[in-house]
């Protein structure tokens, strides 16, 4: 039964690990000649999952710290919330990565940012039925539930597509740092994100061997051939060269 509960619910967790430290509301300072961008991760604590990326220095670089939901909090609600780590009164543009795609989605009808790119994500929800959702919300109140989360296995690694050592420690290590009551918050409102429209102005670039979003269910404006849900880091070079050419345009 919780193999077949953890496999399930990574099949929903589309990259959605967190960390247990709450982030401030911070002041963003940099070159007023380049452009903001800022990075909104969905592995992890930090920006580890970016740390193989090579930009070019036109983009003044930002990552976006994950804080803690409020009670009962909806996605769109903790977007809002996370606003505060940017400098919007100057042109930015967001790249969000598996959850943290949903996250610049959302806050795309708050704020307007110049271009949405998303790696590994989707800009609208994917349906599951009203029963899965009871399933997830009644399996997510087991003690058992973040334990069986938070490990790793054959499984695990197949979903994420970790298949060299390198990146199962990677994984190991994110999953090691998530915040238990954080995951949980998420995968209940992931379960049931119901958005229909794409943001204006979004650029996806997806994977087709992505596990945990399976490409049929998404429509990216280009697709990496064998990429599985962490090419952000397995395919550093490509994604590198993808992302300097569209954040330019």
């Amino acid at each position: 039964m919780f193999s077949n509960f953890r496999t399930s619910v990574f099949a929903l967790l589309i990259g959605l690990t967190f960390p247990g430290n709450q982030a401030t509301a911070q002041n963003v300072s940099s070159d007023s000649s380049k452009m903001n961008v800022y990075f909104i991760s969905g592995l992890g604590a930090d920006k580890r999952v970016f740390a193989k990326l090579k930009l070019d220095d036109h983009f003044s670089v930002h990552h976006i710290e994950w804080i803690k939901p409020e009670k009962k909090e909806t996605i769109k609600h903790y977007a809002g919330r996370l606003i505060a780590q940017m400098d919007t009164t100057k042109p930015f543009q967001l790249v969000g990565l598996s959850f943290g795609g949903v996250v610049a989605s959302e806050m795309s009808d708050i704020i307007h940012p110049e271009q949405i790119i998303l790696i590994s994500s989707t800009p609208t929800g994917i349906p599951v039925s009203k029963g899965y959702q009871g399933l997830i919300k009644f399996l997510l109140l087991s003690p058992f539930a973040a334990p069986i989360l938070k490990s790793t296995n054959k499984i695990v690694y197949r979903y994420f597509g970790a298949n060299t050592p390198e990146l199962k420690s990677l994984l190991k290590d994110i999953l090691h740092d998530t915040d238990s009551k954080f995951l949980k918050w998420a995968l209940k409102r992931m379960s049931s994100w119901d958005r229909k429209t794409k943001p204006e102005n979004i650029y996806h670039i997806h994977g087709t061997n992505d596990q945990l979003i399976p490409i049929k269910l998404v429509n990216p404006d280009i697709k990496i051939e064998g990429a599985g849900h962490l090419m952000v880091y397995a395919q550093a070079d490509q994604i590198s060269e993808i992302l300097n050419r569209q954040l330019k345009r």
